[in-house]
């Protein structure tokens, strides 16, 4: 497929990831549009050294590209050399340990081109890194937990950079607040694809809970309330996963509420 016409780019930052990449590699080998999509893998100086099993999945597909740095950079400026080298005209993101479901950027493409979205998220649960994780039994994705704040997964034009700016690379943890602070400023066309189409996993080994990150964590919190940054969907979002959460809760909407979040149809 020629480069121009790719429907989404999507960013794969990773260090120290290793052990999250044969996972992570077929996710992407199984989403249902991979060869319209473009995946842009960026390890910075990784101890894991992730670019070796990296490397010849990227040299085998096309659509695949790995970019090597030889320093170790801030998350967010990882995002930024993505967004930077992204070809398609949808950017979003994805992290290592994280789960994408098959038809993840199926849905994101096809919604963001035809509701004109500036910037769009999915419905997604939160699971623990275990046996079973990862895995998309209806019955399983029941019973976790909706994530009710923006930041886990989300997709946005590739124009953008133009009008609100990249991520802010000064910063270690908050730059996602920080960005859809600068989304909610600018009164962006925010969309909710209302299936669950992404897992966020909780684990002692993310970035924000590592020994090394703490102290940073803490600061730019602080800096965050200063600031005063609008961290939240908006509110049409909001009270869209309030009703789904809602539904789960209610035994006599339980089923309609399986058949509406399962991507495909329950």
């Amino acid at each position: 497929m020629q480069s121009d016409s790719y429907k989404i780019s999507v960013i794969i930052s990773t260090y120290d990831d290793r052990a999250f990449v044969e996972k992570k590699l077929a996710e992407v080998r199984d989403q249902t549009i991979f060869d319209q999509c473009e995946f842009i893998f960026i390890e910075s100086a990784s101890p894991g050294k992730e670019r070796e099993l990296l490397e010849p999945f990227c040299v085998a597909n096309q659509n695949c590209c790995l970019i090597k740095l030889e320093e170790r950079v801030t998350l967010y400026k990882s995002w930024n050399i993505g967004w930077s080298e992204a070809r398609a005209p949808l950017v979003c993101i994805s992290n290592m340990d994280d789960t994408m479901h098959p038809r993840l950027l199926e849905f994101v493409a096809l919604n963001m081109n035809s509701k004109k979205w500036d910037v769009a998220t999915v419905l997604t649960a939160k699971q623990k890194l275990s046996e079973g994780t990862n895995t998309w039994h209806r019955d399983r994705i029941a019973k976790l937990d909706l994530s009710t704040r923006p930041g886990v997964f989300f997709a946005w034009r590739r124009e953008l950079s133009s009008q609100i700016g990249m991520f802010d690379e000064s910063l270690s943890i908050v730059g996602d607040k920080d960005f859809w602070s600068k989304v909610l400023s600018a009164n962006l066309r925010v969309g909710l694809i209302r299936k669950v189409l992404y897992l966020y996993t909780k684990h002692d080994g993310q970035l924000s809970k590592r020994t090394e990150f703490l102290e940073a964590r803490d600061l730019e919190n602080r800096i965050c309330e200063k600031k005063q940054y609008r961290y939240q969907w908006p509110s049409s979002i909001r009270r869209g996963v309030r009703i789904m959460r809602l539904f789960r809760k209610l035994p006599i909407l339980n089923k309609f509420y399986l058949k509406y979040i399962y991507p495909d149809g329950g």
